[in-house]
């Protein structure tokens, strides 16, 4: 029977990058000033989240209502490619970039699970040649609603969007790594872990 393949799974912010892809986005989009802006009309939710009153879910979406509820698709998914082609890779840690490297030159199948936005993911891991799972945003009558299109993907939900692409058991070893307690499910499942380690 042949070895089985070797699988890599990747959380992306404050991982693979140094910084969150959302708020680098959102600046360079839509400049400071507007970002504090909404920073401060937003602050009763944010700070909810830093004191546990409110749950980080709700207010990334009111986040994302803020700033593209009503836009155009196609305005969106212009923003989004030019971030992910452009600007993601100047965010990648440098000890990150030589992992993500080894596990792609081992030839091991290669996945970065993320609780961000797909759409600004997708066009950097498509130039890599890697897998996406990623948060998913809601369209209808082709424009951006700010919802999400099912659960955010994060914590448990990596674990259950990745068993619908594949059966863990099927890949030996494992390796995973993150930097939050939302990726603790992920990493729970690996033969290799590593927590903040590619710092």
């Amino acid at each position: 029977m042949p070895s089985k393949r070797p699988l890599a799974l990747f959380d992306l912010d404050g991982t693979l990058t140094w910084r969150d892809t959302l708020s680098d986005l959102l600046i360079r989009e839509f400049g400071l000033w507007r970002c504090l802006a909404a920073g401060a009309r937003l602050s009763p939710s944010l700070l909810g989240v830093l004191l546990g009153l409110v749950h980080r879910d709700v207010a990334k979406v009111q986040v994302l209502r803020h700033f593209f509820s009503g836009m155009p698709e196609a305005e969106f998914t212009n923003i989004a490619e030019n971030y992910g082609r452009n600007h993601l890779a100047k965010l990648l840690r440098r000890q990150a970039r030589e992992r993500l490297d080894w596990h792609r030159k081992e030839g091991h199948r290669v996945i970065v699970i993320s609780a961000s936005i797909g759409d600004w993911i997708a066009p950097w891991t498509e130039m890599e040649g890697i897998e996406l799972i990623a948060t998913r945003l809601k369209r209808i009558d082709g424009q951006i609603t700010g919802e999400l299109e099912g659960p955010n993907c994060r914590g448990s939900e990596k674990i259950n969007r990745l068993r619908e692409r594949l059966d863990p058991q099927d890949y030996d070893p494992i390796y995973a790594y993150g930097d939050t307690q939302g990726d603790t499910a992920m990493l729970d499942i690996a033969d290799h872990s590593t927590y903040r380690g590619l710092r």
